[in-house]
Formats: structure tokens, sequence, C-alpha cells
């Protein structure tokens, strides 16, 4: 039976109150890397949920991508620069030539992989709870960001929020319902939205 969205996002609130909630769910040995796929539409509604788990559960440390890649680019001192180039040239110049180069996942030393693993310790006590995919994209890539934490989150559970579809079977992943965002073939689906 197909679960509605508020179905979904009251079990979600549910496995989101402990760690332990998320531990019992069988991952084969895999680790547990989650995705809650959602329909963009209920946007504002998934993120009061979230916002309400987040306030109810001390074990959540939550991350927005898009807030990590902006608090980045302005440490870095090009903020102002990258809004006027924004106006100046095409966008997919800037997101080869600029932002790929600084926000590298792939470069050892990563700021971006580097937050996440200074700011919670890789013990099994703490939900890693990750937002911003549709907000950063094409900067940040979902299945790269998960690829990338694999070696960073193996005993704390990580829970991406995504906004689009999932495809466990298939290890797909369609930002917006749309959008072709690459295979990413370890995670489980955290709340599976039923029959389709």
């Amino acid at each position: 039976m197909k679960l509605s969205t508020r179905e979904r996002l009251e079990e979600l609130r549910s496995q989101l109150s402990s760690v332990q909630n998320l531990n019992k769910n069988k991952t084969a040995g895999d680790m547990k890397f989650y995705i809650f796929d959602y329909d963009p539409k209920e946007e504002m509604r998934v993120r009061e949920v979230t916002q309400k788990a987040i306030k109810s559960n001390p074990e959540i440390i939550y991350f927005d991508l898009y807030e990590m890649m902006l608090e980045i680019i302005k440490e870095n001192g090009y903020f102002d620069t990258i809004k006027q180039m924004e106006k100046d040239y095409d966008k997919s110049l800037l997101l080869q030539e600029v932002f790929q180069p600084m926000l590298a996942l792939e470069q050892t030393g990563n700021e971006i992989l580097n937050r996440f693993s200074s700011r919670v310790h890789d013990d099994g006590t703490h939900i890693i709870l990750i937002a911003g995919v549709g907000k950063s994209y094409p900067v940040i890539r979902s299945h790269t960001i998960l690829n990338n934490l694999q070696s960073i989150f193996k005993r704390n559970p990580v829970v991406m929020m995504y906004p689009g579809t999932f495809s466990a079977r298939k290890g797909h992943l369609k930002l917006f319902n749309r959008l072709d965002d690459d295979n990413y073939y370890r995670a489980f689906p955290i709340i599976d939205r039923g029959e389709e």
C-alpha cells in the first residue's frame, strides 16, 4: 500500500527520535546510510518536520549542504566576486572553473568533508542528517557526498533528505523527479514509499 506524505513524515519523525531506531533497520551488515526521498512540492512540510525532529533529539547533527557551501565561499573571501561573476559569466563556466575546484570533494583535505568529520565523532551515538541537496545542486552532488562520507561515518547512521525519487533497487537518484543525479547503491530508503 502506498503511504501518504503525512504517514511517511510521521514515520520519519519516529525513526529520527533515536539512534537506536535507525540501528534496528536491517542493512545486511552494510553501512547505515539512508535516503528520505520526497516530492519537491512538499519541501516546506519536510523542513518543518525535520526541524521538529532536530529540536527534540540532541543526537541529531544537522548539515545543510547549501549553507556549508556558502560558508566556505565567504570564508575564502570569494562571495562578492562570485556574485558579480554570476552576472557576467555562463553558469556552466562558473561551475567548471570556480565552484568545482574550490569545493572539489575528491581532493584530500576538502573543506566540506572536513566540516563533517570535525563536527561529530563517528562513535555510533549520533544521527547525521543532511539537507540542502536541491539548493546546492549542481555544485554539490548528492551521490558524491554519500560516496565520500563512507570513509568518515562507519558507525553513525547518515540520513539524507532528498527532494526527488530514490529507487533502492536500482540505486538511482532523480533530483526534483526530473534530473538524473547518478547512482548510489549503498543507501537504503529510510521510509519506503510503498507500492507505486
